[in-house]
């Protein structure tokens, strides 16, 4: 508290240096005596404000009754064992959420190339996140009328296999939460995709009549709900489940796939990057790679348009 007193006397002596030197240099303006007054009138009540409110001691650095580091690791040990679970067995069908994700990532995990698992769950809080966004899909499951929640769908002509958050008549619906600062007021490209591939599945393989899907953001300061309606685009579905097919026929074959559905993003934090570097691709580039292309075709002396 006595910084603040002592940035308050800083404040109120610099207001009381150019009053004064204002009245030196032209007349006196007594409604910019009103504006200094008000500054430090407001600037003071803010201070008292804060002395009233600050009940936490300052020299209070951590707590000896909660290890904070502690905790963080047990989360992290937990998203640890869940990794280590989920690649324990053998998934014989792609999950929906691999479809728009890289596809030589994906060939990677499913053959447990190595990475370094503590790098993979360095921000602990992760688990935190994944605990919170659980118990918001259960409440707004259990409050709203839905006719069908958490129906596993799978795709035997595909071979895909995922879990529908829920539906109701010709609406499909996928909850997600997300932070306040990361949500931009529109829908994630993913999420849709996500979305649009379960309407495509239900309407061609379950006899569903889908016609609408519906990304419903819960903000995670848990004072917002937003919805988005979003037509269902069968092209664009066929043509993320024919990846399917793809990336079953390369961990078959034990070949290293294209990087389909990379993009920059996936590539800045991608665990695997140095191994894909070293992974020649057919046909497509990665996004680093494509940059790489770029900056050689520019450094190239231009060809003269005439030939000699």
């Amino acid at each position: 508290m006595s910084n603040l007193l002592n940035e308050y006397d800083k404040l109120s002596n610099y207001l009381d240096f150019h009053k004064k030197a204002s009245r030196g240099n032209r007349s006196k303006n007594p409604l910019e005596d009103i504006k200094v007054r008000k500054v430090r009138d407001r600037t003071k009540k803010l201070l008292e404000e804060s002395e009233i409110h600050s009940y936490i001691p300052e020299n209070v650095k951590r707590s000896l009754g909660f290890d904070v580091t502690k905790f963080e690791s047990l989360m992290r040990s937990r998203l640890i064992d869940e990794y280590k679970r989920m690649q324990g067995y053998e998934r014989p069908y792609i999950s929906v959420g691999e479809l728009y994700n890289c596809q030589r990532q994906n060939y990677y995990t499913r053959l447990r190339y190595p990475i370094d698992i503590k790098q993979l769950f360095k921000f602990a809080y992760l688990y935190l996140i994944q605990k919170i966004g659980n118990e918001i899909h259960t409440i707004v499951q259990e409050l709203y009328d839905f006719t069908e929640t958490e129906k596993t769908v799978v795709s035997e002509k595909y071979k895909v296999k995922g879990r529908i958050d829920g539906v109701r008549g010709i609406y499909l619906f996928e909850i997600k939460s997300i932070d306040v600062e990361k949500f931009e007021n529109e829908y994630k490209k993913e999420h849709y995709l996500q979305a649009n591939i379960y309407a495509y599945i239900l309407n061609t393989e379950y006899e569903y009549n889908i016609k609408k899907v519906v990304i419903v953001y819960v903000l995670r300061n848990l004072k917002n709900v937003i919805p988005f309606d979003l037509p269902v685009n069968n092209q664009l579905a066929k043509r993320l489940l024919s990846r399917a097919s793809l990336l079953h026929s390369a961990i078959e074959k034990r070949e290293v796939i294209d990087p389909i559905g990379a993009t920059s993003e996936q590539c800045r934090y991608c665990l695997y990057k140095k191994v894909c570097e070293r992974d020649k691709c057919i046909e497509v580039l990665q996004p680093f790679a494509k940059k790489a292309a770029k900056a050689e075709k520019k450094q190239e002396p231009q060809k003269s348009a005439f030939i000699l």
